[in-house]
């Protein structure tokens, strides 16, 4: 009884650890690389219209598309004009919305807001340094 006890908890012991061994993804060296492509071909969109809120996203809606822009959150307390129902003007890269006909995500690099230009081109400069790097070092440590 007693052997049988221990060889139970032994067998347990070896299907527990193996079990909790990492294969999803970002494991074995691998990173996530997420679900969209990188495109390269990207050509600089530009877009004027009324900020609006859609589904509580700043938006700009134009006739035939929607396009939820894509601000850093501290300019929003920053500009004081740049609230709903300001005219912006945009320029930046698009993105589609998945599963959604006519809707895209706007990465703006430029916003015109009341007469001023701010210039978003250096928020975004390093935005891939750490994306395709993995987090550990070949050795296991930081």
């Amino acid at each position: 009884m007693k052997k049988t006890a221990v060889l139970t908890a032994l067998v347990l012991a070896v299907v527990v650890s193996v079990s909790a061994q990492g294969f999803g993804p970002g494991m074995g060296g691998q990173m996530y690389q997420g679900t969209f492509p990188a495109d390269t071909n990207q050509q600089v969109i530009k877009i004027e219209g009324k900020l609006t809120l859609v589904q509580g996203h700043p938006a700009v809606v134009t006739k035939t598309d929607t396009y939820f822009i894509r601000l850093p959150a501290y300019l929003y307390g920053f500009i004081s004009e740049l609230k709903e129902g300001a005219q912006v003007k945009l320029e930046g890269y698009t993105q589609p919305v998945p599963y959604a006909q006519n809707t895209w995500f706007f990465l703006a690099t430029k916003l015109t807001v009341a007469g001023k230009d701010y210039d978003l081109t250096q928020l975004y400069a390093n935005r891939n340094a750490m994306q395709n790097r993995p987090m550990k070092k070949p050795g296991g440590r930081w």
